[in-house]
């Protein structure tokens, strides 16, 4: 059933089309928000995490693993996987805008990489191992997996090989990669091979797209130097998706402390199966079957984002069912407003269903792993729900991690907060890389390409240049998102073209109005989150919408404790928090009132530039230490408030924030 409005016609968007994000080289940003924030990250995120990845030895352990020294590891076990991350989140930059001082940097860094590779006969490179624990190979014969990352860093280095290999068409990277992932494939897999898994997730998704790599481009097998079944990779992925929960048995981590966990896997206990690496690591049962996300929430979301990478490779059921399952379990039960993940800090895990503490531990690479779960749910249903959650903590969770001149960095990003401060580098500086792997994507996530669709994802400046129906199509769009909701869409098809163009309508969103060519329509049905309009597009085509953009009052769901008698503020898809810099009036005695009379400003000169929300708040005339509410309004006195969007906070001084506000007579 479709409506047509003279040559316009709207249409149900068509469940399970192929559809794959815009190619990289074909987006430009010229977007007034994120524009700028990508300038910084490629000018000045990127060299500044790579500065400091060199001053704390990172590449020296390459260096020494080259040479055949023995110790002297510097930086975490991970810390290989965090230059592969750099080196990916760098070649999607490089892809968008090409860089040579910063290709020619990289390039000596994989040099170096290269070199140490080629010390084993097989193809081996992980220096942590190789320095420290020489006969510890993939955590086995009295290893620790769990901490040496081998196969996560194995995983970023598939990654950093294909991203590479896009952006520059240079292979010494995915020689590496290839030869690493073929010696993985060779020793892992179901009997007589080893039942290895990557206790830290990763590696999954990885190997799928290097799956997707050769089969999409098989030239490509041709510019390697070893023999390549790019079935291997996917089959790979899939065995270790589907070996979780497959183990001894033991140790029992739930009951057990971590100490005696580790001397019963050191002392070899398991016998000839491995050990389970317990909820932590989403291997306390089969993944197929797990009914709930649990565990340390990084590794959970990325052996999600696998999961749903892996269903929509090789069109699985059981896959789409248990990646479905365990999206709306975490979105629906587990996920904080700000789309953040993972409520403590204790093994940096999800707590269980609607525990979500304004204190959460809210780690940056869960934002990040999230954010890909989100895409690839999108890539394999095609619904906007997926990008609404996506966009969420885009601009929320995940944007908060990086200050906002682009040199320090949130492990954590709770939305209740004493003395907040942003820190220059960390002993595990791993959310920088994953911060820039994501950003590094984000021109990617704007549009998504079927065979007759374009879908507009996110609204975003820009113009893309594809092809649909056979034919060269240009697409702008131009828009002061998120600061306002009006969106221009241009169409400039190289010759009069016919397909569907999918507009998400965000779930925040309870209007929309539409023009094409100054003509309105009115009662525009949306069908999985998009409106289809459906025509021959041309040259001059003008496409208009607009989303109102009230100040919205949020409430918890009522099963969440910490949030009774609360509320917090969102304007579009941006959420607001409170800090001392534009409060005189300590945060904490605040009651917010839901008929507060908001106001909305817009600094050019404040953080970047951001729309204020600014209101009447209440405090009590004569505060008691301990108070939490106000049962009597003669007791209070009205105060001004100013709130600010989340993602911009702690960029000032150091000081208290709050998102989540008590509310009068609470």
């Amino acid at each position: 059933m479709f409506l047509c409005l003279m040559n316009l016609c709207i249409v149900q968007c068509i469940f399970g089309a192929t559809v794959a994000p815009a190619p990289l080289a074909q987006v430009e940003i010229s977007d007034e928000f994120w524009g700028p924030k990508l300038a910084v990250w490629r000018n000045t995120t990127i060299p500044d995490c790579f500065v400091k990845f060199e001053k704390t030895g990172a590449f020296k352990n390459f260096d020494r693993v080259r040479d055949g020294e023995n110790g002297g590891h510097d930086g975490p076990p991970w810390y290989d996987g965090l230059i592969y991350e750099m080196i990916r989140a760098a070649a999607d930059f490089l892809t968008v805008k090409p860089d040579p001082a910063l290709e020619s940097q990289i390039d000596g860094y994989i040099e170096r990489i290269a070199a140490a590779a080629a010390k084993d006969p097989d193809g081996y490179i992980e220096t942590f191992t190789q320095l420290m624990e020489p006969d510890h190979r993939w955590g086995l014969n009295g290893g620790y997996e769990r901490i040496q990352h081998d196969l996560y860093n194995a995983g970023a280095l598939m990654e950093a090989g294909t991203h590479y290999y896009e952006a520059t068409g240079r292979t010494t990277l995915l020689n590496v990669a290839v030869r690493m992932a073929n010696l993985m494939f060779k020793t892992m897999g179901p009997p007589p091979k080893r039942n290895i898994i990557p206790s830290h997730p990763l590696a999954e998704e990885a190997a799928v797209n290097l799956y997707r790599l050769f089969r999409d481009h098989p030239e490509v097998k041709d510019k390697v130097d070893m023999p390549v079944n790019e079935r291997d990779f996917l089959s790979l992925a899939e065995f270790w998706l589907e070996a979780r929960g497959h183990h001894c048995g033991k140790p029992d981590w739930e009951h057990t402390n971590e100490t005696e966990c580790q001397k019963f896997i050191r002392d070899k206990l398991y016998g000839d199966d491995r050990p389970s690496w317990g909820a932590y690591a989403q291997d306390h049962k089969p993944l197929l079957e797990q009914e709930t996300i649990e565990g340390h929430a990084v590794r959970a979301t990325l052996v999600c984002a696998g999961l749903a990478a892996a269903a929509r490779a090789d069109a699985r059921d059981d896959y789409t069912h248990a990646a479905q399952r365990l999206w709306e379990n975490m979105v629906y039960k587990k996920m904080h407003l700000t789309g953040g993940v993972g409520a403590f800090a204790n093994d940096e895990k999800f707590g269980p269903d609607y525990v979500l503490p304004n204190n959460a531990y809210l780690e940056t690479c869960a934002a990040v792993g999230a954010g890909f779960f989100h895409e690839n749910m999108f890539l394999l249903f095609q619904e906007g729900k997926y990008i609404d959650e996506l966009e969420r903590v885009l601009y929320n969770g995940v944007l908060s991690g990086v200050s906002l001149e682009g040199n320090s960095y949130f492990y954590e990003n709770p939305l209740e907060a004493t003395n907040r401060q942003r820190w220059e580098w960390h002993g595990c500086p791993c959310c920088p890389p994953m911060f820039l792997k994501i950003m590094g994507a984000l021109p990617g996530y704007v549009y998504g390409i079927a065979d007759n669709s374009l879908y507009v994802n996110l609204f975003v400046g820009s113009r893309l240049t594809t092809s649909l129906q056979g034919r060269k199509v240009m697409v702008s769009q131009e828009t002061r998102y998120p600061w306002d909701g009006k969106v221009m869409i241009s169409p400039d098809p190289e010759v009069p073209v016919a397909f569907d163009l999918r507009i998400r309508i965000p779930g925040w969103s309870n209007a929309f109005t539409f023009t094409v060519n100054g003509e309105s329509f009115n009662d525009v049905p949306v069908n999985h989150g998009y409106a289809v309009l459906r025509r021959t597009w041309k040259s001059g085509d003008r496409i208009s919408f607009e989303l109102p953009m009230p100040v919205r009052t949020v409430f918890a769901n009522p099963n969440v404790e910490a949030n009774a008698g609360r509320m917090a503020l969102m304007r579009g898809p941006i959420v607001y928090c409170l800090e001392p810099a534009d409060n005189p009036t300590p945060i904490k005695r605040l009651f917010m009132q839901s008929d507060g009379g908001f106001a909305t400003e817009y600094r050019a000169d404040l953080l970047g530039g951001v729309i204020l929300i600014k209101g009447k708040a209440l405090t009590l005339q004569e505060w008691k230490d301990g108070a939490l509410y106000c049962d009597n309004a003669s007791d209070t006195i009205p105060v001004d408030f100013t709130a600010i969007p989340f993602y911009a906070n702690s960029n000032r001084a150091s000081g208290d924030l709050a998102v989540w506000i008590p509310m009068k007579n609470h």
